[in-house]
C-alpha cells in the first residue's frame, strides 16, 4: 500500500510537467507563464486564487496521550488539485478536492496501537468567488465522503455543511479566514454521528524574490467531544518560495506548528508541513 501511495503522489507531480507544456491562450488573471513569479508567489497563498495548482502537503503530526503517555507520529499527505473556473467576467467557480493519503497513522485497537496506511476520507468543496481588487470571498458547500480504506482512517460518514472563506489582500500583505462545517447525514449506522468545524487562518508577508513567510494552519472543532477535548488550536510560522523547475513555476514552503489547545488523548501536539504546489495552465476555457 506504501508503494502504491508514494506512486501516486510521483505521478501526479511528474503529470504537472507534461500539463505545463500545453499551449494555452485566455485566462482568469493571466496563464502562469504570464505572470511573474512574485505575482504567482501572492497568487499561490490565496483560497480563490485564479491558477490552477495540484496542491502536495506533507503533515507529520506528533500525537500526545495515554497509554504510557508515549508520543506517536501520523504522517500523511493532502493531494488538493485548486481549480478556479472563470463563468463570467465577475464570479469564479473554485473546486477544490481534498484527497487524504496516510502513509501511517496511530490507531488504538483493543490491546495496543497499530499503524494504519491508506486512503483517508475525500473532502470537496465547490464554492462561488466575486472577481475583486483586493478582497477574499467565497461561499459554497463543503462534503466529506466516506472513502477511508479502514475504519480507523475516516469516520464512515457522509458529511455536509457550508464552506466560507473572507479575507484581503494587496502587494505586501495577505490575511483571512476560510471556514467550513460538516454535520453528518448517512453512513455507517453502527458509527456515531459527527458535527466538526475546520477553520484555517491565514497571514502572509511577501518578500522581494517570490518569498513569503506565515502562516495557515487549521484549527479543528469536534462539537461532539467532551469539553476539554473540541479544540485543537494550532500556531505557527513558515516560509515559502516560489521557483521555476525548466518551465514549470513551483510553490515550496516549509512550516512548523504547535498546538496549545488540543485533546488530552491522541491530540495534534506539533506538526511539520511541507508543501508543494506546482502551477499548471487552465484545463477548463
Amino acid at each position: 500500500m506504501r508503494i502504491a501511495v508514494f506512486l501516486f503522489v510521483a505521478i501526479g507531480f511528474l503529470a504537472t510537467g507534461a500539463a505545463a507544456q500545453q499551449p494555452s491562450s485566455g485566462a482568469q488573471g493571466g496563464e502562469p507563464h504570464q505572470q511573474s513569479l512574485d505575482d504567482l508567489n501572492r497568487e499561490l497563498q490565496n483560497p480563490v486564487s485564479s491558477v490552477w495548482n495540484l496542491t502536495f502537503q506533507f503533515n507529520n503530526y506528533f500525537l500526545d496521550g495515554p497509554p504510557s503517555d508515549k508520543t506517536r507520529v501520523q504522517s500523511l499527505v493532502n493531494f488538493q488539485p485548486v481549480m478556479p473556473i472563470l463563468l463570467t467576467k465577475d464570479l469564479n467557480l473554485i473546486v477544490r478536492p481534498v484527497i487524504p493519503i496516510v502513509f501511517s497513522a496511530p490507531v488504538f485497537e483493543g490491546g495496543g496501537f497499530d499503524n494504519k496506511d491508506g486512503l483517508g476520507d475525500i473532502a470537496f468543496s465547490p464554492f462561488l468567488s466575486p472577481v475583486t481588487k483586493n478582497w477574499i470571498l467565497g461561499l459554497g458547500p463543503s462534503f466529506i465522503f466516506p472513502t477511508a480504506t479502514d475504519d480507523g482512517l475516516g469516520q464512515g460518514k457522509l458529511q455536509m455543511g457550508p464552506a466560507a472563506v473572507v479575507g484581503w489582500f494587496n502587494k505586501d500583505w495577505m490575511l483571512g479566514v476560510f471556514l467550513q462545517q460538516w454535520w453528518s447525514v448517512a453512513g455507517d449506522g453502527d458509527r456515531p454521528d459527527t458535527s466538526q468545524a475546520n477553520i484555517q487562518y491565514f497571514l502572509y508577508r511577501f518578500l522581494p524574490g517570490a518569498w513569503n513567510i506565515g502562516m495557515s494552519p487549521n484549527v479543528l472543532i469536534n462539537w461532539k467531544a467532551d469539553d476539554g477535548d473540541k479544540v485543537t488550536f494550532p500556531v505557527g510560522l513558515g516560509v515559502g518560495k516560489t521557483v521555476k523547475v525548466g518551465k514549470l513555476p513551483v510553490g515550496l514552503s516549509l512550516q512548523g506548528q504547535w498546538m496549545p489547545w488540543h485533546p488530552d488523548e491522541f491530540g495534534q501536539r506539533w506538526n511539520i508541513q511541507l508543501v508543494i504546489k506546482p502551477v499548471i495552465p487552465s484545463l477548463i476555457k
